[in-house]
Parts: C-alpha cells; sequence; structure tokens
C-alpha cells in the first residue's frame, strides 16, 4: 500500500494586538466675533470684525477635546480685514408706491489658527 502524505497547516504567527489611531489633531471651540468655531491648527475663518491690527497674534480661550475635554488656549493671527459680499433689502407696501432698497456688506476678519495648546 502506498502511504499518503499529510499536509501540516503552516504554523500560525502570534495575533499583534491592535494599533489605536494616534490622534495628533486637537480638535478645539473658541469664542471668536460672537460666535464659537470648531478648528485644528492652521484653520481659516472669516469672524465679524475684530479690534486689532492686521498681523497681531492674540490668545484666546479655548475648550480642547482631544484628546480629552480640558481647558487650553488657542493663538490666531489676523491675515487680514475686508468687507463681505454685498445684500440687497428691498421693502414695499402694496398699493402705496412705496419702495425702498437698501444695501448691506459685513465687516469681516480673515483669521489662521497657529497654535492649541492645553492648560492657560
Amino acid at each position: 500500500m502506498a502511504e499518503k502524505k499529510v499536509k501540516k497547516a503552516p504554523a500560525r504567527k502570534p495575533r499583534q494586538p491592535k494599533k489605536q489611531k494616534e490622534l495628533t489633531d486637537m480638535l478645539a471651540v473658541i469664542k471668536l466675533g460672537g460666535s464659537q468655531h470648531l478648528v485644528k491648527e492652521g484653520t481659516e475663518l472669516e469672524v465679524h470684525r475684530l479690534d486689532a491690527k492686521e498681523g497681531s497674534k492674540t490668545k484666546v480661550e479655548a475648550a480642547v477635546l482631544r484628546p480629552k475635554i480640558t481647558k487650553g488656549s488657542a493663538t490666531y493671527k489676523i491675515l487680514e480685514h475686508k468687507r463681505g459680499p454685498k445684500i440687497d433689502v428691498m421693502t414695499y407696501k402694496a398699493k402705496a408706491r412705496y419702495r425702498r432698497k437698501k444695501g448691506f456688506r459685513a465687516d469681516l476678519s480673515q483669521v489662521k489658527v497657529e497654535s492649541i495648546s492645553v492648560g492657560r
């Protein structure tokens, strides 16, 4: 009788633990120009006009969300002051030949978040 060859299963490698994703980007919530913004380093925003000169850097309190929720601060730089797009507003009263046209342009500041730090 012919002997049958038995195939052996290949040896298994030991299972490696899963690597956790590294959260290198710090997220923070800052309050600028009367509204709150979710930002990370390098984010550019347009907010209501700020009372500072172009090119100046300012530090503001922030709620840092990553790696865990803590108090912190964010530093931003004002890139430029500009005006937003024109919005036309029309009012009229029916049957009275009353028509008025007004225009509005918001004053804005363009801001770039340079750094986010935990603690004050």
